[in-house]
Order: C-alpha cells, then structure tokens, then sequence
C-alpha cells in the first residue's frame, strides 16, 4: 500500500506541476494545427522529456521487478538493460580475493580482514540497485529543473533529425552537470538511510560498502607489510616474505590495492544512466506512435500537454 501511494503521489504532484510550461505558449489553442511554431517546438520537446522523467520514475522507483502498465521491467535490479553494476575497482578487489584464496600466503593475507570478503558482493550489488531505485521516486523534480533551464540551439534539428532519441541525448548532453550535481545529494540521503540484510544484521548501503573496503583494506595494508618485509635487511625475514610474495605472483597477485569507501559518486552516475535510458525509451515510443503512447502514460500528463506533445511529434513523422 506505501508503494502504491508513494507511485501515485508522484503521479499527481507532478502532473500539476508540468502545467507550469503551458503558460510559454501565449494564445496556443489549437492542437491538431499541423503549423508548427518554434515556440511550441521547444515546449513540446521540454515537456516530451519531463513525460519521459516522470514515466522513468514511476517504472525504476518499483522494486517489485515485474513487468507494469507501461509495458516496462520495473526496478534497477531486475531489469538487465539498467540494472547497476560493481564498479570495475570493486570488481577487480573480488577477483583478487577469490585468487589470495587459492594459495596458503594468499589465506593468511585474507585472515587479516577477520571475514569473507567474497560474501559481501551479492549485498553490494543489491544495496547499489535498492538505493538507486529509492532515489528514482525523487528524481523528477531534479529533471524538471534541468529541462526547465535547458535550451535548443535547434528545436527543429532534434525534431526532425535521424536520432530516435535526439532529445533525451541533448538533454543528456547540456545538463548532466547539473542533473548530477541535483541528484548526487539524494542519492547521499538515500544510501545513508535505506537498509539491506547483510551477514544476519542490517546496514545501511553506504554502511555495507565502507565496512567491506576497511575490511579489503586491512588486506591491502597486509600486502603492503609482506612487500616492505621482503625489502627489508631481516635476511630471514626478507626471504620468507619474498617466497610468499613469489607463491602470490605464481597466482596471478601482483598487488593488492587499496580501495575507496566513497560510493555515492559512481552510483549517481550509474542512477542517472538509467533514468536516462527510460526517458529515451519514452522518447522513442512517442516518435514511433504519437498517439498510442500517449493515451498509454494519460495518468501522467494533461489533456492539453498530451495534445500539444502529440502535434509536435506527428508533424515530426510526415516530414
């Protein structure tokens, strides 16, 4: 029931709040005129993209992963086209883990970390996706900003151009600063307070990814001692370390690096790829069948916005 009216509260608030570009379009009356004016150009395709932020929304802030009304795999994590993955470092840190596991030197660095490392990955990758799914709910009005201060250097270039998402590419393109700097601080919010199952206990998500890289760390900082043990002028000690060194080498360990705890910058991007990626499906879907995809996302714009995206976008399709 909370996520239900938490989806249609996003629906309503922001269906009013689209209305505010309407008043840009002076005596606009006539939504079939096939004459289209630059003017309308431009807020056709604003309000064609802030559709597509609140259809982008509406469908990633559902954790349910099932398939909604608007034909869309719902969620980050249980759609492959968005969902997020480890960042490479990360990815690289479990690979190492999974190679120190398989010689004795390599097992006595990983008993510095005092747990399996390797038993974090699957509540990393599913707190990534939670929170950039939690967040989603909140990105609308972060959108309607940008596309609000966005300009057209030609309206009528991205109408009528080849690319079948040419506005949400230029939106991507002139305001990514923005949306990022907009969106970085909810995602902060959100991985600060949304909880994961972890080990029997709950973390917060930002709790899980700092507690694995102190943990990957002390691994790291242990490597770092074999490699000053083996240059120091301790010849037994320095030979032992050196033997170790070679058996981790043998391996495929050439080092162990450390890592970084902050995940909220690479996990704003990634959100943001994802929303961008449904609003250029939306985008799509409008260029394909003006009023089939229109009549599909009805509970999200009014009838006078619905008319005046569908005039600009069918007059895209007959030239």
């Amino acid at each position: 029931m909370k996520k239900r009216f938490l989806l249609c509260s996003i629906c309503s608030a922001l269906l009013l709040a689209s209305c505010d570009f309407l008043s840009l379009l002076g005596d606009y009356s006539d939504p079939l005129d096939p004459e289209l004016t630059e003017n309308e150009l431009i807020v056709g395709l604003k309000e064609s993209l802030i559709l597509g932020s609140k259809t982008a929304a509406f469908t990633l802030s559902d954790t349910s992963g099932i398939t909604n009304g608007l034909g869309e795999i719902t969620g980050y994590l249980a759609n492959e086209l968005v969902r997020i993955a480890l960042p490479d470092d990360v990815e690289r840190a479990f690979a190492t883990v999974n190679l120190l596991n398989s010689t004795a030197a390599g097992k006595t660095l990983l008993a510095a970390a005092g747990v399996d490392l390797s038993a974090y990955r699957e509540a990393m990758i599913r707190g990534l996706n939670r929170g950039a799914e939690n967040a989603a709910g909140l990105s609308v009005d972060v959108f309607m900003a940008a596309v609000s201060d966005m300009t057209f250097s030609s309206a009528r270039d991205i109408l009528f151009g080849n690319d079948s998402i040419a506005a949400t590419n230029y939106l991507k393109a002139t305001t990514s600063g923005v949306l990022t700097s907009g969106f970085s601080p909810i995602i902060d919010s959100v991985f600060s307070a949304v909880r994961i199952s972890a080990f029997g206990m709950q973390y917060t998500i930002k709790g899980v990814w700092g507690e694995f890289a102190l943990n990957y760390n002390k691994v790291a900082g242990a490597y770092q001692n074999l490699e000053s043990t083996a240059a120091s002028t301790d010849l037994i000690a320095a030979a032992a370390a050196g033997l170790s060194l070679s058996a981790l080498e043998a391996a495929g360990v050439s080092s162990v690096d450390p890592l970084n705890t902050d995940i909220v910058e690479f996990a704003t991007g990634k959100a943001l790829d994802g929303l961008f990626y449904m609003v250029g499906r939306q985008e799509l879907k409008i260029r394909r069948d003006p009023i089939a995809a229109l009549a599909a996302v009805a509970d999200f714009v009014t009838e006078t916005i619905s008319d005046l995206i569908e005039k600009v976008f069918t007059s895209s399709e007959s030239n």
